[in-house]
């Protein structure tokens, strides 16, 4: 249980960390930049964040399940060792085929009449993909390994430097440029960090390691092919309704859309803060620990569920506060669309804390083809109510794609219970 608090509370601590300098760089833009530049920077940010997901290709929540059940150091270093050699031939590839293929994309997703500057974002993006997918691998494998303290100072810095680099850029250039220079510096400083994290706890193991390097190279691509496809169906999830704002409605509808949708995403951060936080000690049960390990889970549903609770009781009643005082009249209508996405923002923060259950026992595969519908139901209702309905449109759409996926995953979570009380 101590263990369990620990990790909690430096898991928590970095997630409300991330949260607070996430939203103080989303008022900033907002505040700096007029609604119809903040309008392309959430737009091709929803394209960035699509991206980052396709780079990171299931490569790194692999890793960390993978490095969660290694026996010793000698074992966890050789398997960081193969994930990243992984990661890199990985990322080299995806970022080759985002810096030629998406500057082309550009004509078709609104450049240059509708916005701007897309066509350079996305020439630099392939550079961001690239550092960011390092990023989120260190920070998986501090998952995995409980190192949970490392994984607090990424966090923090990773976050800290979006903000920071990304305000001083707008105080010399008010430009969307500005933030993706921030965004930029940030995921080569993270990624300094977390390599020099890994030698200082590695150092000794690194020799003997070395001689066995490629033992896990091909495991954990494996187990990541199932988890990008998931991860596919929590991209269109995440970005898709801002992605089709962006597309079929206006700028006025995207930038007050990506006001409640932000917030509403990173209050998920808690629930992952927590969930994180005692997912690894399932990694491995036994017929002596069943029990213990069945009563700890039950435990740690229930607190999810409370913490949702107590969440969405702070969205209905200081949502439409928070989006006058930091964010201005001209956002107003943001306060309504919070109280529409309170319902994703439940259906998202239950779904994740058992999804990450069946990551830990292999049943990743499974899933990822339940999440199919969620990829499904999200294009369609946002296709269909998006032109219409607008902000709106988008909200419903967001909501109702994440029900069937929801249940089956608690479904999914108690089956296997079931199945190792046999």
């Amino acid at each position: 249980m101590n263990k369990w608090i620990e990790n909690i509370s430096y898991s928590f601590l970095g997630k409300l960390v991330a949260m607070v300098f996430l939203m103080l760089l989303d008022v900033v833009a907002a505040r700096f930049l007029t609604v119809d530049s903040y309008a392309e920077w959430v737009y091709f940010f929803a394209i960035l964040t699509m991206m980052f997901w396709i780079g990171w290709f299931g490569i790194n929540t692999s890793v960390k399940v993978f490095v969660s059940k290694s026996d010793n150091k000698i074992e966890q270093a050789s398997c960081i060792i193969s994930a990243l050699i992984v990661r890199l031939t990985v990322s080299m590839g995806i970022a080759l085929m985002i810096y030629i293929i998406m500057p082309m994309c550009a004509y078709y997703l609104g450049y240059p009449d509708k916005y701007h500057n897309l066509k350079w974002l996305f020439g630099i993006s392939a550079i961001l993909v690239f550092f960011n997918s390092f990023t989120e691998l260190f920070k998986e494998i501090f998952m995995g390994t409980e190192e949970f303290k490392s994984l607090y100072v990424l966090t923090v810095t990773e976050y800290f430097g979006y903000f920071f680099f990304s305000l001083i850029g707008m105080l010399i250039i008010k430009n969307i440029k500005s933030i993706t220079y921030g965004y930029l510096i940030s995921g080569i400083l993270v990624t300094t960090i977390g390599v020099s994290f890994l030698i200082r706890n590695y150092k000794n193991e690194i020799g003997v390691a070395r001689v066995s390097f490629n033992k896990y190279m091909k495991p954990i691509f494996k187990y990541a092919i199932p988890i990008a496809l998931t991860s596919l169906g929590g991209m269109i999830l995440v970005e898709m309704d801002t992605f089709m704002l962006g597309l079929m409605s206006t700028k006025e509808d995207v930038a007050v859309y990506s006001i409640a949708k932000n917030l509403c995403s990173k209050a998920t951060h808690s629930n992952y803060a927590l969930s994180v936080g005692v997912m690894t000690s399932f990694s491995i049960i036994t017929g002596e620990n069943y029990v213990q390990k069945k009563a700890d889970f039950r435990k740690a549903g229930k607190l999810n569920y409370l913490l949702t609770v107590v969440v969405i009781i702070g969205f209905l009643l200081l949502g439409q506060p928070v989006v006058d005082v930091f964010y201005g009249e001209q956002y107003i209508r943001s306060g309504a669309i919070i109280k529409q996405l309170v319902i994703y923002y439940a259906l998202y923060g239950i779904s994740n804390f058992y999804s990450l259950f069946l990551d830990f026992r292999n049943k990743a595969v499974a899933r990822s083809v339940w999440y199919v519908s969620v990829v499904a139901i999200n294009l369609v209702l946002n296709y269909l109510w998006v032109p219409r309905y607008g902000a709106e449109g988008a909200a419903w759409a967001t909501n109702l794609s994440l029900v069937p996926y929801t249940v089956y995953v608690i479904i999914a979570s108690n089956e296997v219970w079931k199945s190792m009380d046999k």
